[in-house]
């Protein structure tokens, strides 16, 4: 591995003096536009790391700080919004030696007309940066088209969005979780059976960001492998389970070749406890992610599988990557926008539950 620069290597490399690259890479300003181009090409071809602990000394003698946006869908403990802001605010405690003032505005995931709200407040918001869910994608783009004109940078979690310039995303890649959930329900469920695909019913016409590139990438998985197995669509409230069991029920009564079940969001267990509730067995399942409910439902034998998109990780990222653009004016290159996804059974559960 590469040994790390010394401000006096970086100096001589690009031609300017000691102090000049100290101000550049504490972001003090007072160089000339010249001298920074010639640091940051040296940086750049070297991939210098940058110490935020170490720039967070220098940025306080400035008493400065940094006013901070996170817009997140709002969630219950232990649900996958939750934790992707428990991982925020591990970033936000890791780095508490930055002056950070950070300010949640929340919204509803299932009603895309509470995104639109929220973000139209954020607009006009004085602020350093600001994270952003992207479960919406005309009202995340609309909001990302003022930060640009106000030169505000964000950064984005759980997805990407097209038109967008983000200083950095963090996400699974979603065609392929998409493809796995296809692949692993096809592969539990016997040859002439259907699959079902549950969505949440939502406020508003669109469907989330990722929940329709999975949808099209699972659709996609059957007829690129000419199987014969049928999809059917059906659809679940989030927020009454009642009628979840009443829908479900229903559903599968119309639908009676139906053997495996796929659901496109990380309430599988919505699903699972509905089935369980009415004393429906026979089923295999899948989902999203390492959630309370959804460990739960792994651990009864009622949820076949999860595919975890570590969204701890995400926030985390989010909070670490932005701090580096503030305090140096550039993106952390050596950050990986897609993040690993792993496959959790019954068998290796365990080793996720640390997580929620």
């Amino acid at each position: 591995m590469p040994q790390q620069l010394t401000i006096k290597q970086i100096a001589e490399l690009s031609g300017v003096s000691s102090g000049t690259v100290d101000r550049i890479l504490h972001n003090r300003g007072r160089v000339s536009p010249e001298a920074e181009e010639a640091v940051r090409r040296v940086l750049e071809t070297h991939s210098y790391k940058y110490n935020l602990h170490t720039s967070a000394v220098a940025f306080k003698k400035t008493k400065k700080s940094f006013d901070l946006v996170i817009s997140i869908p709002s969630s219950q403990k232990g649900e996958y919004w939750d934790l992707i802001r428990a991982g925020i605010e591990r970033g936000l405690l890791e780095y508490g030696d930055i002056s950070i003032h950070s300010h949640f505005v929340f919204f509803d995931q299932f009603n895309s007309l509470s995104c639109r709200e929220a973000f139209e407040s954020i607009a006009t918001m004085e602020c350093s940066a600001v994270i952003l869910g992207t479960t919406f994608v005309d009202e995340t783009r609309s909001l990302c088209l003022k930060l640009d004109e106000r030169g505000i940078p964000y950064v984005f979690v759980d997805g990407r969005i097209p038109g967008t310039r983000p200083v950095a995303c963090f996400l699974a890649d979603q065609k392929v979780c998409g493809s796995l959930l296809a692949r692993l329900i096809d592969g539990l469920t016997p040859s002439g059976s259907h699959v079902a695909v549950f969505l949440p019913r939502r406020v508003g016409t669109q469907m989330s960001n990722n929940s329709a590139i999975r949808l099209e990438a699972f659709r996609d998985y059957f007829i690129a492998q000419g199987k014969e197995k049928s999809l059917v669509e059906g659809y679940f409230s989030v927020e009454d389970p009642e009628k979840t069991e009443k829908d479900i029920c229903a559903f599968l009564e119309s639908n009676p070749g139906v053997r495996g079940i796929a659901s496109v969001i990380s309430t599988g267990y919505m699903i699972s406890d509905a089935l369980s509730a009415a004393g429906i067995r026979g089923f295999h399942i899948g989902g999203f992610d390492v959630t309370e409910g959804n460990a739960r439902c792994i651990q009864e034998g009622t949820l076949d599988f999860l595919i975890n998109q570590h969204p701890g990780r995400q926030g985390f990222y989010a909070v670490e990557a932005l701090l580096h653009f503030l305090l140096y004016g550039v993106p952390d290159k050596s950050m990986k926008e897609f993040q690993p996804v792993d496959i959790v059974f019954r068998e290796n559960l365990a080793y996720w539950l640390d997580e929620i």
